[in-house]
């Protein structure tokens, strides 16, 4: 193809993904990616790719209140679920429309719960493993298609949206000319991502230097990590509770673990004592023990088929995600969240299964209330970006 088809072509390829729902859209390539690491490379899952196509959805503000303030789940589990459905239709279409009007393939990214298989075929284990790479990393696809910059919390962060957004993508052996880099970055080291980090996955004060991230020639200043199992357990929603056990995420399971070192979350030994006492030990109460059962449950159905993009919302369960949902464009408006969530107590479970909420108010008065379900939820059940 010319130069010019080639700019036709990048051109028809933004307008599908902004027509069927994306916020934002951009074009970078592999030679920006040649410094980052493995997990970058585009011909690990196209051969010959030189470039990729990113775009994001951006998370609708109300519904990250809400969640927040433990007022209503289902806002940010809807959208999670319209965003990654959202995200492989669009990459299925547009991996079609290249292959179909072209003498290049394309590839397909699964938006999320895909990594990479060891040497002898075997998943990916939480548990287990202290590490996990995707086929393609899509955040860093994002910055080398000038959508942001890597932020503290090691997500993507861009101007509009900060770090709430989900991302979607295509690789094509298609040699498109790439976007702009964002030179700005937007991460303004607030670190609000790590004080409201209920694992203390990564560090609010030092540098991670032992996996540096390069792209287009710009290091990523992100937080050191610790072993991934440390954020998969709170994330999912298995446990999460704050230093002080006044406050937690959507977890029904009070345990905190900001506290411990690295050195033991990277001991086998204290992983599974930790996964014993979430689903086995009969010290735990059988109803925490049961509804641990249905967390993990759901989680492994859509982990097992290994493409977040086609789950469904029953089993789209966001219980966590502080870092990124509290990670939006305003400073001002992520202080706001942090003192929300601060003050909106703790998930419980009551003797048939039902989450509910207790708290306390300025006065000192308990309050206790049942959040409403996916069924009874306001929020509308096919949600578009910024329209809730």
């Amino acid at each position: 193809m010319t130069t010019t088809d080639l700019a036709k072509l990048k051109e028809q390829i933004k307008k599908i993904a902004l027509d069927m729902g994306a916020d934002l859209v951009g074009v970078g390539n592999q030679e920006r990616l040649k410094d980052a690491p493995p997990s970058a490379d585009m011909s690990f899952s196209l051969p010959g790719a030189q470039s990729c196509i990113i775009w994001a959805y951006g998370d609708p503000i109300d519904a990250i209140e809400d969640y927040f303030a433990k007022k209503d789940r289902m806002g940010a589990k809807k959208f999670k679920h319209f965003a990654y459905t959202t995200a492989w239709k669009t990459a299925e279409k547009i991996r079609k429309f290249i292959e179909s009007n072209t003498e290049y393939k394309a590839y397909t990214v699964v938006p999320n719960y895909k990594s990479r298989r060891h040497e002898d075929g075997s998943r990916f284990d939480m548990y287990k493993d202290d590490w996990g790479y995707p086929d393609f990393s899509l955040k860093y696809g994002a910055v080398a298609a000038g959508l942001g910059h890597i932020g503290w919390q090691g997500l993507l962060v861009t101007k509009e949206f900060g770090g709430a957004c989900y991302l979607g993508g295509v690789l094509t052996t298609a040699p498109l000319e790439p976007d702009p880099m964002v030179e700005e970055n937007y991460c303004t080291g607030c670190k609000i991502c790590a004080k409201i980090c209920t694992s203390g996955h990564f560090s609010e004060t030092e540098e991670e230097d032992e996996y540096p991230v390069v792209i287009g020639g710009v290091k990523q200043v992100y937080g050191k990590r610790e072993a991934f199992c440390r954020c998969a357990v709170t994330n999912i929603g298995l446990i999460g509770v704050s230093e002080d056990n006044t406050w937690g995420t959507w977890a029904a399971h009070h345990i905190g673990t900001k506290k411990d070192s690295a050195e033991l979350w990277r001991d086998p030994a204290y992983r599974t004592k930790l996964k014993k006492k979430i689903f086995s030990s009969k010290d735990t109460p059988k109803k925490l023990r049961i509804h641990a059962g249905k967390v993990i449950g759901n989680f492994m159905r859509g982990s097992l088929a290994e493409n977040a993009g086609i789950v469904t919302l029953t089993e789209m369960n966001p219980r966590c995600g502080s870092c990124s949902y509290v990670c939006v464009p305003d400073p001002k408006k992520r202080a706001e969240l942090l003192k929300l969530i601060k003050s909106s107590g703790k998930v419980s479970i009551d003797d048939d299964g039902k989450e509910y909420i207790e708290k306390f108010n300025e006065d000192g008065e308990k309050i206790v209330y049942y959040p409403p379900s996916q069924e009874e939820s306001h929020y509308t059940k096919d949600m578009d970006p910024q329209k809730t």
